[in-house]
């Protein structure tokens, strides 16, 4: 625990201590707390101090208190504003989560009529399918389907795409300056496959976020994306100036 700041109540430097513990993965969520007496026996305070300091915690919704059960890590509840849903990387990192991605797919495909239409392409034309699950504090909780016409992004398996954003390889990797992003949010039910690679059950409530982006110069589309996030941790916000 961090005491340099002695200025700092001392249930302050425990509840500062407990949530770098959550917000770092080191306890994930559904995590069960140990019981005020360990904590206070442990940690060398009063149990009063420790009650206040997992109050707090509960208050901010970073655990939460079940009856008769105890005192849990509560699972992230991740507020997004519409234009962070292009790199949810970058916008986890901003909140200073911890964050981790599985490539679970990565391959060519030949583009089927509804893709040729979405990406501008022939059908037939070589596509890259890439499928990537992202957790927060180890927990997955959206998995990305991607489509990028193989001409317009060439060589696409040179890149490490479990440590890279994808906004970062279109912008940086391949120079690509976006002249326009079109996104859908709709609420849906997990199929079999979508369940089983973010570990949830069949017909579980989803987000379908669906994204083309078009390339500045020639308008041509880059990507096409379905995102699936989980309704339980995430939900979207946005303002809006009249």
């Amino acid at each position: 625990m961090d005491t340099e700041n002695l200025n700092k109540p001392l249930y302050v430097q425990i509840q500062e201590y407990i949530a770098e513990m959550i917000l770092s993965g080191q306890m994930a969520p559904e995590t069960k707390l140990p019981s005020e007496r360990e904590f206070s026996h442990d940690l060398g305070v009063s149990r009063m101090t420790v009650r206040r300091s997992i109050t707090e915690l509960v208050n901010e919704g970073l655990l939460e208190r079940r009856h008769g059960s105890g005192t849990y890590v509560a699972k992230p509840r991740l507020t997004f504003d519409a234009r962070e849903l292009i790199s949810y990387i970058q916008a986890m990192q901003t909140r200073g989560i911890a964050t981790a991605s599985q490539l679970l797919e990565f391959g060519q495909v030949p583009a089927s009529r509804r893709l040729s239409e979405r990406l501008a392409v022939e059908i037939g034309d070589p596509l890259y399918r890439v499928i990537l699950l992202r957790l927060a504090n180890r927990i997955p909780f959206v998995l990305e389907r991607y489509f990028f016409p193989a001409s317009r992004l060439p060589n696409l398996e040179e890149y490490d795409l479990e440590k890279t954003s994808i906004l970062t390889l279109l912008v940086e990797g391949y120079s690509i300056q976006f002249a326009h992003i079109s996104q859908t949010i709709e609420a849906v039910a997990a199929s079999e496959t979508v369940a089983q690679q973010l570990r949830v059950e069949d017909g579980f409530p989803l987000l379908m976020v669906t994204r083309t982006i078009l390339r500045k110069g020639d308008d041509e589309p880059v990507q096409y994306a379905q995102d699936f996030l989980r309704s339980d941790y995430v939900r979207i916000h946005s303002d809006l100036v009249w």
